[in-house]
């Protein structure tokens, strides 16, 4: 498993599939120095100008949101998007414990 990503420096990069490719996504830190986001065509998060200004509570629901997105009309497979987001500890606080992958279960205790 990744290394966490706190959501305040978290960027999501996803390339579809609506278009004939493979779709893909990732989340990584912003800023990307090293490069991890260049393989995909699209990002959303940390690299907005007022992502800062949004607070936690309004991150987490613009995530939501651009996830959203991406799985509804850029067609990036729901599970995939899940896996990628685990990686961001506010996403699986938003997590019903049913949903929580039982290697983060001990989060809640």
């Amino acid at each position: 498993m990744s290394r966490d990503i706190p959501i305040a420096s978290a960027m999501l990069c996803w390339t579809g599939g609506r278009h004939g490719d493979t779709p893909a996504c990732k989340v990584v830190s912003y800023p990307d120095e090293i490069g991890l986001s260049d393989e995909y065509l699209c990002n959303v998060g940390a690299c907005f100008a007022n992502w800062d200004a949004k607070g936690t509570i309004g991150q987490q629901l613009q995530l939501m949101i651009d996830a959203w997105h991406m799985v509804a009309f850029d067609k990036v497979p729901a599970d995939m998007a899940h896996e990628a987001l685990l990686v961001v500890p506010e996403y699986r606080s938003m997590l019903a414990d049913d949903c929580l992958p039982s290697q983060f279960r001990h989060e809640r205790a």
